[in-house]
């Protein structure tokens, strides 16, 4: 009686447990809806719930193998949707087979060829490829995003699920214990599965908050608070190891005057184009470049000689002074100037060192503003004289005629 009992209860528990899961699956899909294989994944999770629910009463029948065909169908949209949330295409291929296999299964068991027991324990066994191939698409990280703990649960629990089918496809669990054990397993993959795609989703978004936090969109260089803070770890490295480190600053020189007579567009596309060639001269060495100010470059150069340095920075300021940028009907070169402060003969921290290349930055900048006033100041007297010599009938330059 208490066996029973017992079991009467894990079927409701099971039960509850797919209406759980369909919630959350909503709830997921609800709340993220603009994010890429949500939907699919709450289809598959859903149709997944739905068969675990429909065996929950088909279980003590002849046609518990039905309901497996459900949850299979799940198992093959749900591959579908993790496929498309790790933006890779949404193709079953060869996997489809799974679910007309699990048709031809009931076929049999519907012509009297199988019991419904050993339907029930081919379904099980048709399920583990698809479980496995489910958890190698969770292996594959996004490109945006690193190996984490969210991963990591969705896989595990995805092996997990796919062994216990396997043990239950083979007969290695009694049958007295059989059913029991789908159950169990069910129910668990119900309550985890949806757990484990929204940490997952979480980790997505977390990851995608520290790139807009960190790095530049325009140039997909790092930003100021990245460059700043990967700066002060170099440092410390440096300090730590007695390595040398210097602070390399690329200023796109009259930046704001191509934005007045070319537009915008024109100094974004001059700005990613800069940016792509520090990429090139970078290369594969440990350097990091960040997007400092507005038309200002940083390049953090750890453990590197200074001839190869001042070789890269002459390298750095021909590239980028060679570059045609052609905008509309209209082209024009970029100029910069590079700038190097070492640490230890430019300051002894990194902010002495940034305000070290801050200094240079505002010194450059105040050079720019004393010839553009002097040459309003000449463009003034110039007025004045022409102003001057029409009041006198003369104009200027001209020599008076001769009597």
């Amino acid at each position: 009686m208490e066996i029973a009992i017992s079991f009467t209860s894990l079927l409701w528990a099971t039960g509850l447990s797919g209406i759980i899961a369909i919630a959350q699956y909503i709830l997921l899909t609800r709340s993220h809806h603009s994010e890429r294989g949500l939907g699919t994944i709450a289809c598959g999770g859903g149709l997944l719930a739905a068969g675990s629910i429909t065996l929950v009463f088909l279980l003590n029948t002849d046609y518990g193998a039905a309901a497996a065909i459900v949850w299979i169908s799940g198992l093959l949209v749900l591959l579908a949707g993790t496929r498309r949330f790790f933006a890779r295409p949404a193709l079953l291929g060869w996997w489809a087979m799974a679910l007309a296999a699990a048709v031809f299964v009931l076929l049999l068991q519907s012509l009297g060829v199988v019991y419904p027991q050993t339907a029930l324990s081919l379904m099980c066994l048709i399920s583990v490829p698809v479980w496995l191939v489910i958890a190698y698409e969770a292996r594959l990280a996004h490109n945006d995003e690193q190996w984490a703990v969210p991963r990591s649960l969705l896989l595990s629990s995805l092996l997990i699920f796919a062994l216990t089918f396997l043990a239950l496809g083979l007969g290695l669990v009694p049958q007295d214990n059989f059913h029991a054990t789908l159950l169990i397993t069910l129910l668990i993959s119900q309550l985890v599965l949806p757990y484990a795609y929204h940490n997952a989703l979480s980790h997505r978004l977390h990851t995608r908050l520290v790139k807009l936090a960190r790095y530049d969109a325009l140039t997909g260089l790092l930003n100021r608070r990245g460059i700043e803070e990967c700066a002060i770890k170099e440092f410390r490295r440096a300090q730590k190891y007695q390595q040398s480190f210097a602070m390399i600053c690329v200023n796109l020189k009259q930046f704001q005057e191509i934005n007045q007579r070319y537009g915008f567009v024109a100094g974004d596309m001059a700005l990613r184009q800069s940016a792509r060639v520090l990429k090139d001269i970078a290369g594969d060495a440990a350097i990091t470049i960040g997007r400092f100010t507005g038309n200002d470059f940083i390049l953090l150069c750890s453990n590197i000689p200074t001839q190869p340095m001042r070789n890269m920075m002459l390298e750095i300021e021909l590239s980028i002074n060679a570059l045609q940028i052609d905008h509309s009907d209209s082209s024009f070169h970029p100029s910069c100037v590079v700038n190097m402060v070492r640490a230890g003969v430019d300051g002894d921290s990194i902010y002495e060192l940034l305000e070290s290349l801050q200094a240079a930055i505002l010194k450059r900048k105040a050079a720019v503003s004393s010839k553009s006033a002097l040459s309003q100041e000449d463009l003034s007297a110039l007025v004045s004289q022409i102003q001057s010599s029409q009041q006198t009938g003369m104009s200027v330059g001209a020599k008076p005629k001769a009597a």
